[in-house]
């Protein structure tokens, strides 16, 4: 009776221990199936076709496990990294050849192929994944970047397509996840291939926060702005960005940049800098402004009448006299007004009369040689 039982004991354990064995779990991350999969994984990559490749790639990260305990759609898999990198190489052959649709296609299809975060944490409450590993913070490292290679491809053939809407709306999920001064050019330049002025603009001061003007990407990023601004007639932005752009460029010049081309800015800039001292009766600081505009443009007729009048009020009206010529006889908007001012300083020089007048007028033709 004894032996019986203990017979039957040893059968009873035997069979539960083969039992038990059965049913341990293997982890998805062990070198087990590390090394099972790198051999499948070899034979999948002699495929030379990329859209066949790249859908048995997807194929096989669905494989489920077929060995002692099955499981659905195993996805978790140690050689993403490396199955990330032949999509991000067969997507790169279709945006050369401009095969748009199958770069994007071929991206979407990885990245909803790839486990998510949440999933590789119930694999690892279920058991399929052990912890002891260590290797579990590593591997969702892994997912992150697979899904932001894919991304960023997929955003690449949207932007290379002309989908501009598409683009924005990745890279702004994108920026969302992960700030960065290449982000926000990025979706700079994106939203001004859009001609969407605020989206823009709202980039741009992230851009102009950490690139100084001075810089040749802070500069054009600026002066785009400044564009911007003067469409929208945002005249407080527009005059601060002159200030800034002159304070960076108001005796120099940015890169690529001719005399030719920037002065028309200096003009306009200081003009505009020129108004808020001028209007404050701070006359010499005007004045100042003023004759950065004439040096900038010569032919600034109204910069003249404004001189004339800032002198007028520093050093009295003779010292005004130049200046106003010069307003008269370059015929701008302002030639009339200064006319005025100058016969009246001119009378009362000369007892009511406007004698010699035309000797003055003549001599300011001849300094601005005309």
């Amino acid at each position: 009776m004894t032996r019986r039982f203990v017979g039957s004991m040893i059968v009873v354990l035997l069979f539960c221990g083969a039992s038990g064995f059965a049913q341990d779990k293997i982890s998805l991350l062990s070198d087990y199936y590390y090394k099972r999969d790198a051999a499948r994984y070899e034979e999948i990559k002699k495929e030379t076709d990329p859209q066949k490749l790249t859908g048995m790639l997807i194929d096989f990260l669905k494989e489920p496990d077929t060995n002692t305990n099955p499981r659905k759609d195993r996805l978790i898999n140690r050689l993403i990294p490396y199955i990330a990198a032949d999509f991000q190489n067969a997507i790169a052959g279709y945006i050369g050849k401009k095969e748009w649709d199958r770069a994007i296609s071929i991206a979407e299809g990885l990245r909803a192929a790839l486990p998510t975060e949440k999933a590789v944490d119930q694999a690892v409450s279920s058991g399929d994944i052990t912890v002891v590993e260590k290797n579990v913070d590593e591997f969702k490292q892994q997912i992150r970047q697979a899904q932001q290679t894919m991304e960023q491809a997929v955003l690449t053939a949207y932007y290379q397509s002309g989908n501009f809407a598409k683009a924005a709306e990745i890279q702004e999920q994108l920026y969302k996840a992960a700030p960065s001064l290449q982000g926000a050019q990025l979706l700079a330049d994106i939203y001004l291939q859009m001609k969407n002025n605020d989206k823009y603009l709202e980039n741009a001061k992230k851009i102009m926060a950490e690139i100084p003007i001075s810089q040749p990407q802070g500069f054009n990023v600026a002066y785009q702005s400044l564009q911007i601004y003067i469409q929208k007639n945002d005249m407080p932005a527009v005059t601060d960005l002159y200030k800034k752009l002159m304070d960076a460029y108001g005796d120099k010049l940015p890169q690529g940049v001719t005399d030719a081309q920037w002065n028309p800015e200096r003009a306009r800039g200081y003009s505009l800098l020129a108004q808020e001292p001028y209007t404050n009766k701070d006359y010499r600081k005007a004045l100042e402004m003023f004759e950065k505009v004439v040096k900038a443009d010569p032919a600034n007729g109204d910069a003249y009448y404004y001189i004339g009048l800032c002198k007028w009020q520093i050093d009295g009206q003779d010292s005004a006299i130049e200046p106003l010529a010069k307003s008269v006889v370059l015929n701008k908007a302002s030639a009339a007004r200064a006319r005025q001012n100058l016969e009246q300083i001119h009378k009362a020089n000369n007892n009511d009369s406007l004698d010699g007048l035309d000797e003055i007028l003549a001599k300011a033709k001849a300094s601005l040689g005309i």
